[in-house]
């Protein structure tokens, strides 16, 4: 009886110190992101994010950006890197229109097949105040 009381407590033990130094090896080496941002005056056209292995980078996303003549976002566009292709492949694509107190997000995933954003397109709509501040979401597509 009292040596299996002793062995359930090695074991606890064990388990504890295992979870213990786990979490603290994860904890030390998490996976971390450097971004690199290119600039265009005060405007970002692309940002680069990379993922730090071990004082490695490696390339994850990358975001470029297009701007109207007011330096308003207009398009958003989303391409992942592919390692064995050694190319950035798109991903999703977000374009902004601006009209009359409102705003039109229309989102878009890409599709390899036809080589196009024509994925889950998703629409949606915001009424603006005439401070260009959101006053509510007036639809979705």
């Amino acid at each position: 009886m009292k040596t299996n009381l002793i062995s359930k407590a090695v074991v606890m033990l064990a388990v504890v110190m295992a979870s213990v130094m786990n979490f603290s090896a994860s904890a030390s080496n998490p996976t971390q992101y450097v971004k690199n941002e290119e600039m265009t005056g005060e405007l970002m056209t692309a940002k680069t994010i990379f993922k730090n292995e071990d004082g490695r980078l490696y390339r994850h996303l990358r975001y470029t950006y297009t701007y109207d003549t007011e330096n308003r976002v207009t398009s958003k566009e989303a391409s992942k890197w592919d390692s064995s292709k050694e190319a950035w492949v798109p991903y999703f694509k977000m374009d902004v229109f601006y009209a009359n107190n409102e705003v039109e997000l229309s989102y878009a995933r890409w599709n390899s097949k036809s080589n196009a954003y024509d994925s889950s397109i998703k629409k949606t709509v915001y009424e603006m105040n005439d401070d260009n501040v959101t006053l509510m979401l007036a639809s979705t597509k």
